[in-house]
Protein backbone atom coordinates (compact mmCIF):
# COMPACT_ATOMS: atom_id res chain seq x y z
CA UNK A 1 0.00 0.00 0.00
CA UNK A 2 2.66 2.09 0.49
CA UNK A 3 4.59 1.65 -2.84
CA UNK A 4 1.06 2.83 -4.35
CA UNK A 5 0.61 6.13 -2.10
CA UNK A 6 4.21 7.02 -3.55
CA UNK A 7 3.03 5.72 -7.16
CA UNK A 8 0.23 8.08 -6.52
CA UNK A 9 2.39 11.17 -5.50
CA UNK A 10 5.07 10.79 -8.05
CA UNK A 11 2.06 10.97 -10.47
CA UNK A 12 0.19 13.78 -9.02
CA UNK A 13 3.39 15.62 -8.82
CA UNK A 14 4.56 15.00 -12.44
CA UNK A 15 1.11 15.63 -13.52
CA UNK A 16 1.64 19.39 -11.74
CA UNK A 17 4.48 19.90 -13.06
CA UNK A 18 3.48 18.99 -16.54
CA UNK A 19 0.31 21.27 -15.70
CA UNK A 20 2.61 24.37 -15.00
CA UNK A 21 4.65 23.72 -17.81
CA UNK A 22 1.94 24.15 -19.94
CA UNK A 23 0.41 26.95 -18.43
CA UNK A 24 3.91 29.28 -18.47
CA UNK A 25 4.34 27.64 -22.18
CA UNK A 26 1.10 29.30 -22.67
CA UNK A 27 2.07 32.88 -21.77
CA UNK A 28 4.59 32.45 -24.52
CA UNK A 29 3.23 34.86 -27.89
CA UNK A 30 4.90 34.55 -30.88
CA UNK A 31 4.61 37.81 -33.04
CA UNK A 32 2.02 37.35 -34.98
CA UNK A 33 0.24 38.83 -37.65
CA UNK A 34 -3.10 38.63 -35.44
CA UNK A 35 -0.83 40.24 -32.82
CA UNK A 36 0.71 43.24 -35.09
CA UNK A 37 -2.57 44.18 -36.70
CA UNK A 38 -3.89 45.27 -33.82
CA UNK A 39 -2.75 48.00 -31.43
CA UNK A 40 -4.72 46.59 -28.13
CA UNK A 41 -2.86 43.45 -28.82
CA UNK A 42 0.52 45.10 -29.38
CA UNK A 43 -0.19 46.67 -26.24
CA UNK A 44 -0.81 43.70 -24.42
CA UNK A 45 2.58 41.91 -25.69
CA UNK A 46 4.79 44.84 -24.73
CA UNK A 47 3.39 44.80 -21.11
CA UNK A 48 3.93 40.89 -21.01
CA UNK A 49 7.33 41.04 -22.47
CA UNK A 50 9.19 40.13 -19.90
CA UNK A 51 6.47 37.28 -19.04
CA UNK A 52 6.40 35.95 -22.44
CA UNK A 53 10.16 35.15 -22.71
CA UNK A 54 9.69 36.40 -26.24
CA UNK A 55 13.07 36.51 -28.36
CA UNK A 56 12.32 38.46 -31.21
CA UNK A 57 14.68 38.15 -34.61
CA UNK A 58 15.81 41.92 -36.07
CA UNK A 59 12.88 41.43 -38.65
CA UNK A 60 9.89 40.98 -35.72
CA UNK A 61 11.61 43.83 -33.47
CA UNK A 62 11.07 46.22 -36.41
CA UNK A 63 7.38 44.80 -37.43
CA UNK A 64 6.97 45.77 -33.93
CA UNK A 65 8.19 48.87 -33.64
CA UNK A 66 6.22 49.65 -36.96
CA UNK A 67 3.11 48.61 -34.97
CA UNK A 68 3.97 50.50 -31.88
CA UNK A 69 4.30 53.69 -34.09
CA UNK A 70 1.52 53.03 -36.32
CA UNK A 71 -0.70 52.31 -33.08
CA UNK A 72 0.49 55.20 -32.02
CA UNK A 73 -0.50 57.96 -34.77
CA UNK A 74 -3.65 56.08 -34.78
CA UNK A 75 -4.20 56.81 -31.07
CA UNK A 76 -3.58 60.84 -31.95
CA UNK A 77 -5.60 60.96 -34.98
CA UNK A 78 -7.96 59.89 -32.70
CA UNK A 79 -7.70 62.27 -30.23
CA UNK A 80 -7.67 65.09 -32.55
CA UNK A 81 -10.60 63.76 -34.49
CA UNK A 82 -12.44 63.94 -31.16
CA UNK A 83 -11.09 67.45 -30.51
CA UNK A 84 -12.16 68.72 -33.70
CA UNK A 85 -15.71 67.09 -33.08
CA UNK A 86 -16.08 68.98 -29.66
CA UNK A 87 -14.82 71.95 -31.44
CA UNK A 88 -17.38 71.70 -33.86
CA UNK A 89 -20.27 71.11 -31.96
CA UNK A 90 -19.65 73.18 -28.94
CA UNK A 91 -17.40 75.49 -30.41
CA UNK A 92 -17.92 79.43 -28.99
CA UNK A 93 -18.59 80.25 -32.84
CA UNK A 94 -21.77 78.68 -32.12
Amino acid sequence: MKIHGSFKKVVLLSVSVLIGTTTANAHTTDLSTSIINNCDAVTEFAKNLNHNDAQLSNSQMKSYIDARVACEIEHKDQHLQSEKYFINKYGSDK
